[in-house]
């Protein structure tokens, strides 16, 4: 039997992340803290506004959470899943590297994806990333949050460019 070392990127060989397509991302601090503050939370955001206001993405929603975030996109012609998220986290981590060392933490190694397959999903992980500081307890409203999608209306796609399979 062959040995397969446990390390995210053998995680990701088989991925169907290698072409433009919409995503639900969640990156999480290790261990998992609450310790992505403002000033944390602040600079992730403007990583998603960055994005989106320079074409790399097309923005359904994002949620920065104390020790998580989570963003629902699609991804434009150029950029493949692996590759974006590079980009995206060597923008985050570089800025937040120091803040996260300072509480003991780091980003963990890795990412969750998934392909939104239907428009059913597609507006139920919408639904889940508005809703997830209410569940959580943070505040009483999805718009109360400081850190979302819901704060930046003006990035968010109306359109979405890609069909999704039958519900």
């Amino acid at each position: 039997m062959e040995s397969v070392e446990p390390h995210s990127r053998n995680l990701r060989v088989h991925r169907v992340a290698d072409r433009p397509d919409t995503f639900f991302v969640t990156k999480c601090v290790q261990p998992r803290r609450s310790v992505l503050a403002a000033e944390a939370r602040g600079i992730i955001c403007s990583a998603f506004r960055d994005c989106a206001e320079r074409r790399r993405i097309i923005l359904a929603a994002f949620v920065v959470m104390p020790d998580h975030w989570h963003g629902l996109f699609g991804l434009l012609e150029e950029w493949t899943l692996p590759r974006f998220m590079h980009a995206f986290m060597s923008y985050v981590g570089g800025r937040t590297a120091h803040l996260l060392q300072a509480q003991g933490c780091h980003w963990q190694d890795g990412y969750y994806e998934t392909r939104i397959r239907s428009a059913k999903q597609f507006e139920y992980v919408r639904g889940y990333i508005a809703w997830n500081p209410v569940r959580k307890g943070l505040v009483d409203t999805p718009e109360q949050w400081d850190a979302s999608s819901l704060q930046e209306p003006a990035l968010v796609s109306d359109f979405w460019p890609w069909g999704f399979e039958q519900d």
